[in-house]
């Protein structure tokens, strides 16, 4: 029997959540809006992993849901934000403030994730989270290009450190 770990991607539209998730699956189309939670099962090794990509759009409403819940119902809770957008990394410490005031561990794992490097590179702005990982409990922070990294990337974020 396979050993099971659910990760979920949070943080606002236009982060690379989806193009996060494509990259892991080896999809090469270009990611369109994710208009509804979208659930995928990966399989690395003997783990199975059913990734949850949420609609940027609906996210403070799922994380809503989610913070319903008093025990973790996932194991690997992955925040994303774009590097080149403060607003996008503030919006976590928002969502986190939710699951905080509900009074409800979401996740056994958090993780905050800085997108687009490689737009943060090309046009000088790089917008760093530890001091908002810090607060919120993160134990890792990784900075990528979901359009550009390696597959290895993905892999090692979605099982995190051993």
């Amino acid at each position: 029997m396979a050993l099971r770990k659910v990760v979920a991607l949070l943080g606002v539209g236009g982060v690379g959540k989806t193009t996060f998730a494509y990259r892991v699956l080896g999809v090469s189309d270009a990611p369109v809006l994710t208009l509804k939670p979208s659930y995928y099962r990966i399989y690395i090794g003997s783990l199975e992993i059913d990734l949850v990509d949420v609609p940027g759009q609906r996210v403070f409403e799922v994380a809503m849901k989610f913070a319903s819940f008093k025990i973790p119902i996932i194991d690997r809770l992955i925040y994303m934000y774009d590097l080149t957008n403060y607003e996008t990394l503030h919006a976590i410490s928002e969502l986190h403030s939710i699951f905080m005031e509900k009074g409800s561990q979401v996740a056994r794992e958090t993780v905050v994730v800085g997108n687009k490097r490689d737009v943060a590179d090309e046009i000088g702005v790089y917008v760093e989270a530890e001091e908002i990982a810090s607060a919120i409990g993160a134990a890792e922070v990784y900075y990528i290009s979901a359009i550009r990294d390696p597959p290895e990337v993905f892999v090692k974020i979605l099982l995190g450190k051993p």
